[in-house]
């Protein structure tokens, strides 16, 4: 509506030193406010949806080339070890974020024995243990992802979106449990990142980064495999991951990727034989001579 030549009617909008009647006593950072509340709303609603959508997208097959993978029958190749099990994860996980997820670690590598990788859900995988004794566990992971913000920034006469990146920091769960679900032995392993905080580029802060540990549990005797009884005596090896976005801006987004396969990932559990023929030490040994 224009008024050439006449007062504005109360409460309209027009341009000038009165700003409005009723705007007159607001400041100019509570006009822009004004100005990009609903477009912020909209966009981070948008943001929203987007990292739902990431979250539930499928998985991406992973590399999963190697050697191992033709001597997956060869049990003869572990007829001197008490107990051995190789597992990768055949897939690239996108996992969500503040909240524990078990990683599917469901392709057996190489030959087993006295343990088999066993999927108790969809898109779940562990080892599981048959025999007792003394086990150790060893798992390899690679993760990457960042977290990006976004801020407005008003230079008087535009709006200038400043955008920084962020890395994430996952933490691993490595867990043995018995059938009942019962955790029997835990350790964690919290990622550090070497990656500058709020670098600029994307492609630093998205670099794939590994890490490695392990943990050894000791486990009562169980019955033999075919015993009808014995599945309830097994112990279940599993891995999680945990993390946590690091905003720096206004409008945010956050995304992890767990990365599979032969090269990227692995779940190794291996029991310490008993079964050790000790060595014939001599009773006596020859004399060295002087040091020096």
């Amino acid at each position: 509506m224009t008024t050439p030549g006449q007062n504005a009617p109360d409460g309209s909008w027009q341009f000038g030193d009165r700003m409005g009647q009723e705007m007159a006593g607001l400041s100019q950072a509570q006009l822009i406010e004004m100005q990009v509340a609903e477009p912020r709303a909209k966009l981070l609603e948008a943001v929203d949806l987007f990292n739902l959508f990431r979250q539930q997208l499928d998985s991406t097959p992973a590399w999963m080339t190697d050697g191992q993978n033709a001597l997956r029958n060869r049990l003869d190749l572990l007829e001197q070890a008490s107990g051995y099990g190789s597992a990768v994860m055949s897939k690239n996980w996108n996992v969500p974020y503040n909240q524990w997820v078990v990683l599917p670690f469901d392709a057996q590598l190489g030959p087993m024995k006295g343990a088999a990788v066993t999927a108790p859900a969809e898109r779940s995988g562990w080892l599981t243990l048959k025999k007792g004794g003394l086990w150790r566990v060893d798992t390899h992971f690679t993760v990457q992802g960042y977290s990006m913000g976004v801020s407005m920034w008003w230079n008087g006469a535009i709006f200038i979106p400043i955008t920084t990146y962020s890395p994430i920091f996952p933490k691993l769960m490595l867990e043995a449990i018995d059938s009942q679900g019962t955790v029997i032995s835990k350790k964690q392993f919290d990622l550090v990142s070497d990656i500058a905080l709020n670098a600029q580029g994307l492609t630093q802060q998205n670099s794939p980064r590994s890490g490695a540990f392990q943990m050894t549990v000791l486990l009562d005797q169980m019955p033999p495999e075919d015993d009808p009884s014995a599945p309830d005596h097994w112990v279940h090896v599993r891995l999680s991951i945990w993390y946590e976005p690091i905003y720096t801006g206004t409008l945010n987004s956050t995304t992890c990727k767990v990365l599979g396969g032969t090269k990227r990932s692995s779940l190794i559990a291996s029991c310490w034989s008993r079964d050790v023929d000790h060595i014939n030490y001599a009773d006596e040994v020859p004399d060295g001579g002087d040091l020096g």
